[in-house]
Order: C-alpha cells, then structure tokens, then sequence
C-alpha cells in the first residue's frame, strides 16, 4: 500500500511541475518527485544510491531554485487550473484501485540485482553505475549553462528594471 502511496505523490507532484506558472511551486513538484523516486529506490533494496541521488539532486535543485527565484519577481505565485488537477488526481487514484485490484498483493521478489548491487554501497556508484553518475553530472552541467545562456542576453530583464 505505501508503494502506491508513494507512486501517487509522484504523480501529484509532476502535475504540479506541469502546471505551476511559478517556479516556487514548481520547486515544491520537483522536491516531491525527486523524493517519491529515491524512497521508490529505497523500497526496491537500493537504499544508497537513493540516499546519494537525492543529496546530489536536491544540491542541484536548490541552485536552480534559487537562480530562477531571483529572476522572477511575482507578489501573488499561483497555480492553474488547480480545481482539474485534484480531480484528474482523485479519478487517477480511484482507477488505480479499482482496476489494478490483483496487484494490491504483488510482490517485489523480481527486484533481488537491484538489492544485490546495493550491498556493495560506494564501490556500485562508482564502478558500475560510474557512467550514469556522469551523465547525471553533465545533464546538470548543461542546464545551468542553458538557464546562464537564456538569462544573460535579455535587455529588459527583472533585475535590470530594479
């Protein structure tokens, strides 16, 4: 029950990435999504590399939230649409339940190299998963150049007004 619990906090807070129009709620979606998946990784068996994940990805995400925070100046940050949002969430969660029934007792035996690569802690990061570490790294690398290049060119910027 509590994997569902934790795929429904995903859920809810990509759709609050997708339509907030202001990036503190936006950060507040991504907050949620990244912490639903390192706890979805906790429950599959690989408990560090969701703890490193999620270190690494909320260091990120504090940058860029405080980047994008600065830009934007907003008295009254709101939310559209939000009256469609809890109700394509509630209709969401109740087909979950109602059709996906037989899934209510499965069980995650299928998971054990998810838990085995984990037991090794550090040297799995760095050593197999050592590829994916660094694309992560340069992903991240690239959207901070992205958001430095898109914000440094524009003459009638928020900052520059004040």
């Amino acid at each position: 029950m509590v994997f569902y619990i934790v795929l429904v906090v995903m859920l809810l807070g990509s759709t609050l990435v997708f339509y907030s129009l202001s990036p503190y709620f936006g950060a507040l979606g991504l907050v949620l999504v990244a912490v639903s998946g390192c706890v979805l990784c906790g429950f599959l068996g690989s408990s560090f590399v969701a703890l490193v994940l999620v270190l690494i990805y909320m260091g990120g995400m504090l940058v860029v939230f405080v980047y994008s925070t600065a830009i934007s100046a907003e008295r009254y940050p709101v939310v559209s649409n939000l009256n469609e949002v809890f109700l394509l969430s509630g209709v969401g969660v109740v087909w979950v339940f109602v059709s996906f029934d037989p899934f209510l007792g499965f069980s995650l035996g299928g998971w054990s190299v998810v838990v085995e690569s984990d037991l090794v802690g550090g040297g799995t990061l760095y050593n197999v998963l050592g590829g994916y570490l660094l694309v992560g790294g340069f992903v991240f690398l690239f959207a901070l150049v992205v958001a430095l290049v898109i914000t440094y060119g524009a003459e009638y910027n928020i900052l520059k007004a004040l």
